[in-house]
């Protein structure tokens, strides 16, 4: 009788499941790099929606984001942008930033047109041009939402 009841528990201890291992936590993903935002802040509503505002193009895809006389230049390769300090001048219809990042020139003009992406149905009312050393882009603008 004591055999027959030491097997029974020895049997119903090998059929009690086992805790499952222990596994270390996953370590927290990196941030994911985002370009900045092109929004205006709280109490910007009445600044002239030239001072920000992003300019973009597409074959290829190109954005600056522009804050005052700040761009960030953006490309599908480099999200994060390069930042890049210029000069503002005023147009009879818009404004030209220029100035020099890392040995090379740059030059944004955004003035009033009507302006396609070509790859959507939107239109835009602002058309922009950019240059930034030897490459040219073309494309639209827009202010900043609100």
């Amino acid at each position: 009788m004591k055999f027959a009841l030491a097997s029974l528990s020895l049997l119903l201890v090998a059929c009690q499941p086992s805790p499952p291992p222990a596994v270390a936590p996953a370590a927290p993903a990196p941030p994911a790099a985002e370009a900045p935002s092109v929004k205006r802040a709280p109490g910007q509503e009445n600044v002239d929606p030239l001072q920000v505002f992003r300019a973009f193009g597409t074959e290829p895809f190109w954005g600056v984001n522009v804050e005052g006389t700040r761009l960030t230049y953006t490309t599908p390769d480099d999200q994060a942008g390069v930042v890049m300090e210029g000069t503002r001048k005023t147009l009879a219809d818009g404004v030209e930033i220029s100035g020099q990042h890392d040995g090379k020139p740059f030059v944004l003009t955004v003035g009033s047109g009507t302006c396609s992406d070509g790859m959507s149905d939107n239109t835009y009312s602002l058309v922009a041009t950019f240059r930034f050393g030897e490459i040219d882009y073309t494309g639209c603008g827009e202010a900043a939402k609100l």
